[in-house]
């Protein structure tokens, strides 16, 4: 297979932008500063059941170095959300590239706190993310992985437009394969639930 540019290191701009909004959440590029807010995440038992278990102090480390990289080299990446109104942190949620399927993926991923859960902020960053993913970057197509008893992060993704095409992972066992295409996007009331105002 070809080399895709926006899949292959380039030391290039951005290609999203470091921060933008959406109706109710401030996102800012994810860098090396948020490694306590990273770990603690890692470490809450609640949010870690929805994403494979719990995560060490160093495996928290690798991840945000990681994503830093990945921000470096390919121009997009993590961010990490805070409340508008109270400022507070919420989660993370970005684009990044996967492997999947045997080829190279852009996968739409989001990670709440349990205080902020039941409360619309998944959906609403999914779509903003749909959105930036599909007017940014040359993608045909973005895929999302869920694990299959986490039917709430299912359901958010199917009310994005996603469908389930397969498992993934080893053999795919125990998770859900989300794809959403270039020509099935925008949904009718997608400008509705991102919010408005992306910036830099």
């Amino acid at each position: 297979m070809s080399a895709t540019p926006f899949l292959q290191p380039s030391m290039s701009a951005a290609l999203l932008p470091d921060t933008f909004q959406t109706a109710r959440l401030q996102a800012r590029r994810m860098d090396e500063t948020d490694y306590s807010f990273i770990a603690a995440m890692h470490a809450d038992e609640r949010l870690m059941a929805t994403m494979g278990g719990t995560r060490t102090d160093a495996a928290s480390r690798r991840y945000l170095l990681q994503n830093v990289e990945h921000w470096t080299e390919l121009g997009y990446g993590m961010y990490v959300l805070a409340d508008r109104a109270s400022g507070a942190l919420a989660g993370r949620a970005g684009l990044k590239r996967t492997q999947s399927r045997g080829r190279d993926e852009v996968e739409v991923a989001y990670a709440f706190l349990p205080a902020s859960w039941g409360m619309g902020y998944a959906t609403e960053i999914a779509h903003a993310l749909l959105a930036l993913g599909f007017g940014r970057l040359p993608v045909e197509a973005l895929s999302a992985v869920a694990l299959e008893e986490n039917a709430a992060s299912c359901r958010v993704l199917e009310k994005c437009g996603m469908r389930q095409i397969g498992g993934a992972g080893a053999g795919g066992a125990g998770k859900r394969l989300y794809e959403i295409s270039r020509a099935e996007w925008p949904l009718p009331d997608a400008g509705a639930a991102a919010g408005a105002g992306h910036r830099r």
